[in-house]
């Protein structure tokens, strides 16, 4: 995937998970559904999925329980948020999207 497919739409900084000794830095789109917004996340494959969700709820939506969201990558949730980005599946590029837990309201 091009970087041009993860900076569309997004706001125009980054956010860095990724330390600056890193060997390998992968650029993600990360979409929060209730806010209508992305933001391009800069992380290790090794990084939690849990940090990239935080991270992204502290910038798109302040003030929302991490319990209350649901990380999907592909269309599918994944599984544990415990996990690195690479094991849950993630690659450079891909876009993950933050969804209500229960899609019948909203957050």
């Amino acid at each position: 995937m091009s970087r041009l497919a993860s900076r569309v739409g997004t706001r125009p900084e980054a956010i860095r998970l990724a330390t600056a000794d890193a060997a390998t830095v992968w650029t993600l789109r990360v979409q929060a559904s209730e806010a209508w917004d992305a933001v391009r996340v800069e992380v290790a494959p090794v990084t939690p999925v849990r940090a990239v969700k935080l991270a992204v709820l502290a910038v798109l939506l302040p003030g929302v329980s991490a319990a209350d969201v649901v990380v999907k990558l592909r269309g599918m949730s994944v599984r544990s948020e415990d996990d690195s980005v690479e094991a849950a599946g993630a690659i450079d590029g891909s876009t993950l999207l933050l969804v209500p837990r229960d899609r019948k309201g909203s957050l």
